[in-house]
């Protein structure tokens, strides 16, 4: 451990003098990632082998190049199995060992970069925070509140969202909490429901505030899976219907989730569980758990406003079918609609006045083939069960679109 803490002071020493700050950047991953895979080296003969594949791991990271990350990677499998003694001496190396490497990812945080970085730097801040929070904890608070200071609440967001991942501390949420309102207001926040794996795209009504009930307005992306394109787009149409805006991040929408797992903020592990499992079962049950938190943190209204385009029909028409008491009008655009997939199907009575609206391009390349007869599907189905109040508009010249100057002048005509 001795070799360990000298290996990686002597690396941070010798920045002192003569680099350049692009030099500087790349010698200290080179520098911490050099300490991570000896520690990971020293833990994986005494059977530590998920600590040590994920000190490899965050070796790789910084230092792709690192032989012995890589050497780790493959000796380190399956699970730990280390005795009483070596997780001791492990929890106290790992403790020695954070107080050193620590400065340097908050050094490396601190260095030059474009702004499309940010986030990336700011991780290197939180992830020095990680290792001793103790002694990065006064480091990382003067940073958030110097980004409050200067009302740059996206920092101030990463920041504190990252430190409370780490360790939870009730004055950084109360900080948390007001930050998020700042920034919730002009960029989408990503969030997680309180008791589900959903996780979704939330902006907040501009000068939202507790005093009032605010209209809850859900867009539901297609098999493109941009959801934050999507609700960044939602807001730009939305002009002044100022509600709360909510893309959730969904599975029924798309076909194969790893073709499209650089679009979810999800761990890989998650979409390879739910690849070939009931996606609307995962839909619903998170949709339904979202809107109770968003209804319960930002004082939403009881019904909400739902469209969804193209795949993301699936999720408006079970909202519509399964639960017609919690909408205020739905609006899908040239949606598909699967009924297999539909949960028990509603018998309130709330189905019978509901506004729907199917807004759909009299151009649509998947008309003919495919969404007329689904279309048919779901009237058929609406009439049988006693949906009394559901319609199509074609609208001329579309395509397969999201029919915004469509969907948003219904909702308004539907606002009590």
């Amino acid at each position: 451990m001795r070799r360990l803490v000298l290996t990686v002071l002597a690396a941070s020493l010798a920045f002192a003098d003569g680099k350049s700050p692009a030099s500087k950047d790349v010698e200290l991953k080179k520098a911490i990632a050099g300490g991570l895979a000896e520690l990971a080296a020293w833990a994986q003969p005494k059977k530590l082998n998920a600590e040590a594949r994920g000190l490899a791991d965050e070796a790789l990271a910084l230092d792709a190049a690192n032989a012995k990350a890589k050497e780790i990677q493959g000796k380190a499998t399956g699970d730990s199995a280390a005795s009483e003694t070596d997780l001791k001496e492990w929890a106290s190396k790992k403790a020695a060992f954070g107080k050193k490497i620590a400065p340097l990812y908050i050094d490396l945080s601190k260095q030059k970069h474009a702004a499309k970085d940010d986030l990336l730097f700011d991780g290197y801040f939180v992830k020095g925070f990680e290792w001793a929070p103790k002694e990065a904890g006064p480091m990382i608070d003067a940073a958030w509140r110097e980004a409050v200071g200067k009302k740059d609440w996206g920092r101030a967001l990463r920041l504190l969202s990252g430190a409370q991942r780490v360790q939870d501390d009730p004055a950084r949420a109360k900080a948390l909490r007001e930050v998020e309102l700042r920034e919730g207001e002009r960029t989408p926040l990503v969030r997680k429901a309180s008791t589900h794996d959903m996780q979704y795209y939330l902006v907040l009504p501009k000068d939202w505030s507790p005093a009032k009930k605010w209209p809850i307005l859900v867009y539901v992306e297609g098999a493109g899976a941009n959801f934050r394109g999507a609700i960044e787009n939602l807001a730009g149409q939305r002009g002044d219907f100022n509600a709360i805006l909510i893309t959730p991040q969904t599975f029924s929408s798309t076909n194969v989730l790893m073709d499209m797992k650089a679009k979810y903020t999800y761990d890989t592990a998650l979409l390879q569980k739910w690849e070939g499992g009931e996606k609307m079962k995962f839909d619903e049950e998170g949709f339904l758990n979202v809107l109770a938190d968003v209804k319960k943190e930002f004082n939403g209204e009881d019904r909400i406003y739902i469209t969804g385009f193209s795949g993301g029909g699936n999720l408006t028409w079970q909202m519509v079918f399964c639960h017609p008491e919690m909408l205020v009008a739905a609006a899908p655009a040239c949606p598909n609609f699967y009924p297999h997939q539909l949960s028990a199907i509603s018998t309130d009575a709330a189905r019978e006045t509901l506004p729907v609206k199917v807004f759909q391009g009299d151009k649509d390349g998947y008309l003919e083939s495919l969404l007329e007869p689904q279309w048919l599907g779901a009237k058929k189905l609406a009439d049988e069960k006693g949906w009394k109040n559901v319609s199509r508009e074609m609208v001329p010249g579309a395509g397969h679109d999201t029919c915004w100057n469509k969907v948003i002048p219904f909702f308004k005509a539907q606002k009590k």
